[in-house]
């Protein structure tokens, strides 16, 4: 048996040690971020709760698929969690039916009162209130794929692209076949349905910079950023018809365009106030759609037209709005407030313009009625994207 000279482990004992090392932070890394899928029970800080089998898509039956997380003794000032944030790096699931998820939806029982998800939710989070929970649930029931949300005729033709070469379908440029000069034409939508999600538990003791403030769905940090709403960027086949019946798709007027935004919403977005910034300035990003809460959307909005008719806001927002505490005009000095905001372009006196707030905390409420129907007739809407801004104080 050969022996390793006293010099040579001497001059490998320190490539050895970092290898170890490294090998021990991989594991450990490793470990934190972990997978668990249907019927897992885990304790983890961080892990990643993903559909079987992913990133394949699940399939076109039906499901249910529970997660539990276990926050272990609640009432240890050592181990009591708090919060959990969900990150959802990849959520595509059924899309609503007229703003309601009558087929695929997500939903978790933590404390208080949480949306039921559906559709397309990739790149959105929220945060949960578990403090005092020994285990919270995270749900997902899936449905039978219904072919009538994934083919349909195009209307507006505003979908309407060429076949890519590949003949691959793409969930932004759905593909087109004209089967006849004088019929529409057939969007086909891609039917994969998939999770990933990034759930952290946020321990009570941490740092306040991993808590989102008592009351926030969502918690956004930076001087300037983006804000969706729910499905907001989902293109599929949206009913036409008020009264479709969810269980007789065949009978309902359907055509491609965007899935829309979600009924019975009630939450609060915040921002992290930066220091040396006392107010916030938020406008709509230049894309269709991308304020459109209530009444008909405008698939041709001209952006550089200052003139808005869909623009409401005041008292006459009761059913899909948001509420900008000590919102006003941009450039309105006396600073008239208005609060809430709804039709299909953000703005005041039918006018599309940045809206400013120096109320403090920063942040909104997002509120959806039931319907798309009792309290205004909608059609199409997305919700928004807002783009934001803080405000120096010096301002």
């Amino acid at each position: 048996m050969t022996r390793s000279s006293p010099l040579l482990l001497l001059l490998l004992s320190p490539l050895l040690v970092h290898s170890q090392m490294s090998m021990s932070l991989s594991d450990v890394l490793q470990k934190e971020m972990s997978s668990y899928t249907c019927g897992d029970i885990t304790s983890a800080g961080e892990f990643n709760f993903v559909s079987p089998a992913y990133p394949v898509s699940v399939g076109l039956g039906n499901m249910s698929c529970e997660l539990t997380v276990d926050h272990g003794c609640p009432f240890s000032q050592d181990s009591a969690v708090c919060q959990l944030r969900l990150d959802f790096l990849e959520m595509t699931v059924q899309p609503p039916l007229l703003g309601s998820c009558k087929f695929d939806k997500m939903y978790v029982d933590a404390n208080g009162k949480y949306p039921l998800l559906c559709g397309e939710n990739t790149g959105h989070h929220m945060y949960l209130d578990v403090s005092g929970r020994a285990t919270t649930d995270i749900s997902m029931m899936l449905t039978d794929l219904e072919e009538a949300l994934y083919t349909c005729p195009d209307k507006h033709g505003v979908f309407k692209t060429s076949l890519p070469a590949s003949g691959r379908q793409s969930k932004k440029h759905p593909t087109v076949n004209i089967q006849s000069k004088k019929d529409l034409p057939t969007a086909k939508f891609p039917t994969r349905r998939a999770w990933k999600i990034k759930v952290t538990q946020v321990p009570c003791g941490c740092s306040k910079a991993q808590h989102a403030p008592d009351g926030c769905l969502q918690y956004f940090k930076g001087i300037s950023g983006d804000i969706k709403s729910f499905n907001y960027d989902q293109i599929g086949c949206y009913a036409n018809d008020h009264t479709c019946d969810a269980s007789n798709l065949e009978a309902c007027d359907i055509y491609a365009g965007y899935t829309g935004q979600l009924n019975n919403l009630d939450y609060t977005v915040c921002i992290e106030q930066e220091y040396g910034f006392c107010g916030t300035e938020y406008y709509q990003a230049q894309e269709p759609g991308s304020f459109s809460m209530t009444n008909s959307t405008n698939l041709n909005e001209n952006f550089q037209d200052p003139n808005a008719d869909g623009a409401d806001n005041g008292s006459n927002c009761k059913a899909d709005y948001i509420l900008l505490p000590g919102g006003h005009c941009k450039n309105d000095k006396a600073h008239y407030s208005t609060d809430r905001f709804c039709g299909s372009s953000l703005g005041v006196n039918r006018m599309r313009q940045p809206i400013t707030t120096f109320t403090r905390p920063f942040l909104f409420r997002v509120a959806t009625d039931g319907d798309e129907l009792t309290s205004s007739i909608d059609y199409m809407n997305r919700g928004f994207h807002l783009q934001y801004h803080q405000l120096p104080c010096s301002s």
